[in-house]
């Protein structure tokens, strides 16, 4: 399908008010050592275990060293290799081992650096390394690993040894604990060099029918069963990618990288708020299922959910209580009374009737539309909204029955198919029906809101979401941070992630 010019100028500066952009990466090649020619590999291999005796804190001859091992599968008997942490440490078994200097970065705000003892690298493992094989969601991409190569000498054995910064932040080295040198950027841009690199995703929106494969739980880094998964939802139009940024800053911060892990939830933005959420309820429950087999852990109860956008729509739902308290809304006839077939009552069921999630302790709503936005009011937004394609399911052929059964006066709502952009209507049933809905007590929730650096909060705007749609009664904490749609990427809304995060 050829989009129409306004739609396109329209789906762009969208884009573009959710202050998404792309990053620029380089991953540069290992430079020829032109005074080496002519050498076996084992003759380069002394000469830069030499250079690296004369100069210890060089990273070039550790770079050249793990390069020429990394050929030899670390087998070397020149070189003692030990491989230490609890995950995916031994280097033979990576893809690839890339030095963090080689690796070009440009769009971030600060690149996330530790100095210290050590050369960094990252360790890359493509989605179908025999490493990853029992991990519950895999990316495309893959997984990236920070980790710190050190280099010493015992009883005057060169040795080599892998530290996997996502285990510990220092070792002992020479009898001294030390801080490790690290490069928490470099693992972020390798992974987005083997995927999209770009948060924004027309195409899952307008044809969510055929992305709906995609739609899934994915994990950042391996299961680790002492931290508390931290699972970040993105918005309408976009994807995971509009995470990084955050994700960036908040590695740099060792507590962060102690206590949490991070999932991402990929979902194609057509689809209705109702039935990504249920999306997400079924990937949580797998992934609860398949970490339990791997390391059961009590921090699988104590998930943190972070929404933007539309994002923060569906992790409200996750901690509220459908059924009834959600279909009587709508109608005056009761669901078991709906002649539908078996599998589109299934369906009807698991799009209405749910329970707030036990698994859930905290959630950060950012520049979520609570109330909606008058930006889909627009002919723009409805034109855009006539475009999305729909995936079939059961309870289609049931569509004109189900809306005969809706009350006069919502009616209205469900006369089109009750796609992302409709729902997101400013004031909208559908979307305030969400609101009425009893939520668990005992689960504080934050709110992040943009006000484009205006300071005139409460009447200020993101640009896309207006301050009375995003503040929300009861929060624990509410941060107005002086940026567009996209506070998710802001500094100052990732120190506000970060603060959270580290406070609780």
């Amino acid at each position: 399908m050829t989009l129409r010019l306004p739609l396109f100028f329209s789906l762009i500066t969208l884009a573009g008010l959710t202050g998404c952009s792309t990053l620029k990466i380089q991953v540069q090649k290992p430079r020829p050592s032109p005074e080496l020619r002519g050498l076996t590999e084992a003759e380069q291999l002394t000469q830069w275990l030499d250079a690296a005796r004369q100069d210890p804190a060089a990273s070039r001859p550790v770079i050249e060293i793990v390069r020429l091992l990394e050929k030899q599968s670390f087998q070397s008997p020149a070189v003692r290799v030990v491989r230490t942490g609890r995950h995916l440490l031994d280097p033979a078994s990576a893809g690839a081992l890339i030095p963090a200097e080689h690796v070009r970065i440009r769009g971030l705000a600060a690149r996330s650096e530790q100095a210290g003892t050590g050369v960094p690298f990252t360790a890359y493992f493509p989605q179908n390394s025999p490493a990853l094989a029992r991990q519950p969601g895999v990316p495309r991409a893959g997984m990236a690993i920070p980790i710190s190569v050190v280099l010493t000498w015992e009883k005057n054995q060169p040795t080599l040894r892998f530290y996997n910064l996502l285990d510990t932040n220092s070792a002992v080295i020479a009898g001294r604990r030390r801080v490790l040198a690290g490069d928490f950027s470099a693992p972020v841009a390798i992974l987005l060099s083997h995927g999209k690199n770009r948060s924004i995703d027309v195409d899952a929106l307008l044809f969510t029918k055929r992305r709906l494969g995609d739609l899934g739980l994915f994990q950042f880094q391996p299961y680790d069963p002492n931290k508390i998964p931290v699972v970040l939802v993105h918005g309408l139009l976009s994807r995971p990618e509009a995470w990084v940024r955050a994700v960036n800053g908040l590695m740099a911060d060792p507590e962060i990288r102690e206590r949490y892990q991070f999932w991402f939830y990929l979902y194609p933005t057509g689809l209705p708020v109702w039935a990504s959420a249920a999306g997400l309820r079924q990937e949580l429950d797998r992934f609860h299922q398949e970490c339990t087999a791997l390391a059961p852990s009590r921090n699988l109860d104590r998930m943190v959910l972070i929404g933007h956008s539309m994002g923060g729509l569906i992790s409200s739902i996750m901690i509220r209580e459908g059924g009834d308290h959600l279909w009587r809304q709508f109608s005056d006839i009761p669901a078991a009374q709906l002649n539908l077939t078996p599998e589109a009552k299934a369906q009807f069921l698991r799009f209405v009737y749910f329970l707030p999630r036990k698994d859930v302790s905290r959630v950060i709503f950012v520049a979520t539309p609570h109330r909606g936005s008058r930006l889909a009011l627009r002919p723009i937004a409805g034109f855009a909204a006539s475009l999305i394609q729909l995936p079939f399911n059961a309870l289609t052929p049931y569509r004109a029955a189900l809306v005969q059964s809706i009350r006069d006066d919502v009616r209205s709502a469900f006369v089109s198919p009750a796609n992302s952009i409709r729902f997101l209507r400013a004031n909208s049933p559908l979307l305030l029906s969400i609101l009425k809905l009893p939520m668990r007590e005992d689960v504080p929730f934050h709110t992040i809101i943009g006000d484009r650096g205006r300071n005139n909060s409460p009447n200020s705007t993101d640009g896309v979401v207006p301050y009375w749609s995003s503040h929300l009664d009861g929060a624990v904490s509410e941060k107005v941070v002086p940026s567009g749609h996209g506070a998710n990427e802001n500094p100052k809304g990732i120190e506000e992630i970060r603060r959270i995060l580290s406070e609780n």
